[in-house]
This record gives C-alpha cells, structure tokens and sequence, in this order.
C-alpha cells in the first residue's frame, strides 16, 4: 500500500505531461523562474543599435549604403571579432560596393527574411560572398518568443538562424544542427549595446573589442519587435537585441532543455513516498507538511533551470501529487471508518466491506473515465489545428511544415493515449455482447482507400469480397491502419507496401507486407508486447504500443496475429480472424 500512491502520482503526472494539458500554464510558470534566476553578464556579443539619436545625427531612415559601410569600418576598427547585420538589404542601390567591400573585410553574417509568398528574401547578388542567417523566430500561442529552428529550408535552399550563424563567426568549430529547435534561457541580460551616433562619432569604444556585434534598427517605427520570458512588464524588445542574446545563449551554451517526462515522474514518486511516510502526522502538522511537498516541485524546477538548464513540469508534478493527496486522504478516512465499526458482528462487518469495495470500483471506473475525457480533449484540438492548418492558403513549403510539426506531435500523444486507455477499455468489454456483424471486405477497402489519401507510397491490395466476421469496426480499423502505418514507417520510400485478403479454411486471413529490414526470429513474439520495439527499429519514432494494441484486439476478436518474413524480404504481419454469416446468430 505504500508504494500505491506513489505509483499513482508517478503515472498520473507521466500522463498529464504527455497529454500536454498543462503546458500553457507550464510555459507561464517557466517564464516567471527564468525572471527570477540570477542574470549573467554577456561576455561574447555586444550590439550596436541604429536607435534615434543616431537617426538624429546621421538622418532618417533608411540610410545610404555608403554610411553603413562607414557604420561597418567603424565597428572592425574598434577591434570587433565579426560583425552580423540584422537589416534586410533585398535592394540594389547605390553604394552596394562600398558595403560590400566593408564586409569583406572581416567575418560578417547578413540577414534574411521570407516574404509574403513563402519565398526567401535574400540581399542583392553585391553580397552573395557573405554568408547568410535567417530571422525567423517561432512565436508560441501567447506571441512569446521562446524558441526557434536552428534551420530553415525553404525553395529547396537551407539556411541556419541568424543568431547560430552569429555563433559560429565566435566559433567556427560550432555544429549547425539541422531542423532542431533551440531554446534559449535569456539568462544574459541586459544585453550590452551602444548607440550607432557613437560609432560613427569615433567615440572609444572598448565595449566592441573581440566581441561578435550586432547592427540592427531600434529606432521608433524601424524594426521588428518580440516578446521574450524576460521581457519588462511584457513589452516588446528590438528584434536584434533577441536575436543578440540568443547568439550569446548558443555560444555561452546557456541554451534549456526539457527533461523527460520520466524525471517528473520519478520527482512526483520521490515526493508521493514521502507523502506516505509521514501519513501519520495530523492537524496542522499534516497541513504544513502537504504544502511543503506540493511547493517542492516548484523549488525543484528552480534548481534544474539554474544549475542544469533542465525544464521540469513543475506543475504538472504539483497537481499529480494534489490528486492522489485527496485520494490518499479519502482512503484514510474510509479505512478509519472500517476501524471504528470493528466492534460489529461479523456478518454486518462483511456487508460493509463488501459495499465499500463496490462503491470504490465504481468510482475508480469513473475517474478514469473522466481522466480518459480530458486527456483527449486537447489531443482533438490539436488535430483539429492541424487539418485547418493543411487547408489555409499557404505555400506548399510552409503548409507541409507546419502540417508535419502539428501532426508529428498529435501521433506522439494520441498514440500514447488512445493505445492505452483502449487496451485498458478492452479488457472490460464482453466480446459476446459487444461484437456485430460486419463486411470485413468492405471495411479493409475502404481503409485502403483512406490510407493512399494519406501518402504518397504505394499501397497494392488484393482483397477477397464477401468475407463476414463478428467485431467491432472501429477497433479493426485500428488494426489496419497500425499494420499499415508500421510497414510504411519501417520499409524504403520508394518501395510498395501489399495488402492482401484471403481465406484459410474458416478463417479471414489479413496479410500486410513491407519490403523494410524485417523482424529477427527472436522477437517475432515479443513485439506484440506492451512497449516493446524491435532492434530493428532503430531511432525511428514510437512508443511500442501500437502492435500491443494490434494483439491484444486481435485476441479479443477471438483471433490470431503473427509476424513472418516476406518472399522478397522485409516482414509479413498475418491477421487470422474466424469467418462468420453477414446475418449474427445469437
């Protein structure tokens, strides 16, 4: 019983995680430590801003070339180790020369952009011998910046971000990865900046000295402007001065990571244990006690951000441990009730007992219930953003982007959710009761013909018409597309994935083939178990769940599933189903 709890806590905050439920609120809670962790002086990048004393003193904006090439000389003369230019120069205009040439003569990254149509915006062919960043950041619901993609690939073209780019002018050595989001901790702040007058005034400027420096606008009306976690009172900060400090981040290595909803779990066991251990404190020693472990988590996350650079769910945690609290306290009190009428006959005790257990199934059926409802709740709305977003009016590119980030991220989630609460829903179901007649012909046609909507792939099917069995259509259809969705996961892309349905006597026989690297004799049985991944599987994603789901319906469906090796290579999943009458007799 001491360990129920715990367990509980562990798996309730594993599930509240995956489900993403509470990362707004997250996010929030996030943002209010990294305000409140200590900030570190930036040692690597230093900015330069065109700001309104320099528009006073120089002229309105925009400038000449001309001038910004001096702005440029004056910045590697005060001993600059790059220069990275946050301006989108798309226009060729006089005095493109003398830029260029300023430019060329130390390490310097320009800026570029994407206009309307989707389509880079990259500075005139004067600059093509100087490299290139991108300045799009990825704003979250709130309009926050908190992250952006390391690269960006559009028009069959790559480029990394502005401020990795900046980093490797500091550090040549530095790995661009590829597509992968980077989160900065905005720990360095203020960053440090001057006014473009005091350069062009040839002022002292030891600020500038084997730094990388940022030129960019922050005038009033010149310029973007962002969001940060750090941002003062919420208000919006020059773009160069976000994308100054994300460079800072990258090279002070002050870049966060999240932790893995394994560690939260383990945290909210760790503290649910010691919930349990000190059950036998009561009054206000319990009540101080309760509020110290439900603050814990917060404490925890506060020394993971500043110590590690770990993003923990400390919410998340804290709502995990309040849940089974009350249930924990519920229990208490019913087992104190039991205890009080042990002076009862025998017979009377029994009765009790047995009632209390009935009670107490109803509700555990229940909870879960309720639990399964709101865990799904934000995967439909994921899913429902993903198909409005695949039908708005964008550019091929950018639609198939953003398509695949929501939809990878959906399958994660419901995947995990769906899967298990349907293996746990099955066993509660009455096979006898429940199953209907069905077309099983009909049903595997039509899912062939949902799943080459999907895809590109091949999919071949051979299908028998006119086989009938007994079962549940939406669970079949689960099957399938599992079945499916595997071999094209597993197998190459240009190679077919076949369907085939036959009949075995008085059986429904369900083959689906693959040309991928098949599955070792070894463990043609245990990938049917519940997270089990085969080794060839490799890194591709999953969470060994949906083959469990495969057998364990199949099973009900009183049938059979196998794996086996294919003519050609590659691996054959056979489904065995009994036939049946179109027409149920009961």
């Amino acid at each position: 019983m001491r360990l129920l709890w715990p367990a509980l806590a562990a798996i309730l905050a594993l599930a509240l995680q995956v489900s993403g439920a509470l990362t707004p609120a997250e996010l929030l809670m996030r943002d209010v430590l990294l305000r409140n962790l200590p900030s570190r002086p930036a040692a690597k990048v230093t900015v330069v801003l065109i700001d309104e004393e320099a528009v006073r003193l120089a002229g309105r904006w925009p400038w000449d070339r001309a001038l910004l090439a001096r702005l440029i000389e004056g910045v590697r003369a005060a001993g600059a180790k790059g220069v990275v230019i946050d301006l989108l120069l798309p226009e060729k205009l006089e005095g493109d020369d003398l830029l260029a040439r300023a430019l060329a003569q130390g390490p310097s990254v320009l800026a570029t952009g994407v206009d309307d149509a989707g389509h880079w915006l990259l500075p005139n062919q004067v600059f093509k011998a100087t490299p290139l960043g991108h300045v799009s950041f990825d704003l979250d619901r709130d309009g926050v910046v908190r992250r952006f993609s390391s690269t960006k690939q559009m028009g069959g073209r790559m480029l990394p971000a502005l401020p990795v780019a900046a980093a490797r002018l500091g550090d040549a050595q530095l790995p661009i990865p590829v597509g992968v989001m980077l989160r900065p901790a905005f720990r360095t702040r203020p960053i440090p900046f001057i006014s473009a007058a005091a350069v062009l005034e040839s002022h002292r400027m030891d600020l500038l000295r084997d730094r990388i420096v940022f030129i960019g606008a922050s005038a009033a009306g010149v310029g973007d402007r962002f969001v940060t976690p750090v941002s003062r009172g919420g208000s919006p900060e020059p773009g160069v001065l976000v994308e100054a400090i994300s460079a800072e981040a990258i090279l002070s290595k002050d870049l966060l990571r999240p932790a893995s909803p394994l560690i939260n779990a383990l945290l909210a066991f760790a503290l649910g244990m010691l919930g349990t251990l000190l059950l036998r404190a009561s009054g206000r020693t319990l009540l101080l006690l309760a509020s110290a472990i439900a603050l814990a988590p917060l404490l925890v996350s506060g020394a993971s951000l500043h110590f590690f650079n770990l993003e923990m769910a400390p919410l998340t945690v804290t709502l995990a441990l309040l849940l089974v609290g009350a249930l924990a306290g519920a229990d208490r009190s019913r087992r104190s009730k039991l205890a009080m009428s042990h002076a009862e006959s025998r017979i009377a005790e029994l009765e009790n007992l047995q009632e209390t257990i009935s009670e107490a199934r109803m509700q555990d059926a229940e909870a879960r219930r309720v639990v399964a409802h709101e865990l799904k709740t934000p995967l439909t709305s994921v899913k429902g953003l993903a198909q409005l977003l695949a039908q708005f009016d964008l550019s091929a590119p950018e639609r198939n982007r953003v398509a695949r980030m929501v939809v990878s991220e959906t399958s994660r989630l419901a995947q995990m959710v769906d899967a298990l609460l349907d293996l746990e829903r099955l066993r509660l179901r009455d096979y006898g009761q429940d199953a209907q007649p069905l077309d099983f012909s009909a049903l595997c046609a039509e899912r062939v013909g949902f799943l080459r909507a999907g895809t590109r792939r091949e999919i071949t099917a051979d299908l028998a018409t006119g086989l009938n069995i007994l079962g549940d259509k939406a669970l079949l259809e689960r099957v399938i597309e599992n079945l499916v969705a595997n071999a094209l996961k597993f197998s190459p892309e240009d190679s077919p994935v076949r369907m085939v349905l036959r009949t075995e006597g008085s059986l429904a026989v369900l083959e689906v083939e693959d040309r991928g690297p098949g599955v070792p004799v070894p463990e043609r049985e245990k990938i049917f178990g519940r997270f089990a991944r085969g080794s060839a599987q490799g890194l591709a994603p999953g969470l060994g769940l949906g083959l469990a789901l495969v057998a364990e319906v199949i099973g009900w469906h009183r049938g059979t599933v196998e794996a086996d090796e294919g003519p050609d290579g590659g691996s054959i999943f056979r489904v065995r189903l009994p036939m049946t009458p179109l027409r149920r007799i009961d």
